[in-house]
């Protein structure tokens, strides 16, 4: 049975493993295009997070499915200063609270531009499936 998921790239294992477990619980993205994707992502939505980089992404790449069971969007205001020079950038991150559900493959994903949202048809996967 095929999964619509909102597909979250560049995590690394360990933080895939540490959802898994139960030991982390909030991804914060940074990254441009996955604040791009997360931003459209509402609560009771599946993502699909792996550690694939985003232009690594097709078919059979492994991942995380999760469901999102919240999501914060929080902007970070950073002020330097010299004697001749003043700058202010802002940085917008999403936080999405987790409930991880299986591992999982991409068996299609809908094709994307830099910052569009990402999405993919995802399948479970079972220890016993072979690749």
């Amino acid at each position: 049975m095929f999964m619509k998921c909102y597909v979250i790239t560049g995590i690394t294992k360990a933080v895939i493993e540490e959802i898994m477990r139960g030991n982390i619980k909030t991804l914060e993205l940074r990254s441009a295009h996955n604040v791009a994707t997360a931003l459209r992502v509402k609560v009771g939505d599946c993502v699909f997070v792996t550690y694939a980089k985003m232009q690594d992404i097709d078919r059979g790449v492994n991942g995380l499915i999760a469901e999102v069971t919240g999501k914060e969007v929080l902007t970070h205001s950073f002020f330097y200063s010299s004697p001749h020079y003043a700058e202010e950038c802002e940085m917008t991150t999403v936080r999405l609270r987790l409930l991880p559900k299986a591992l999982g493959r991409v068996i299609r994903i809908k094709p994307f531009e830099l910052l569009e949202t990402r999405e993919a048809e995802v399948i479970e996967v079972t220890i016993f499936d072979a690749r």
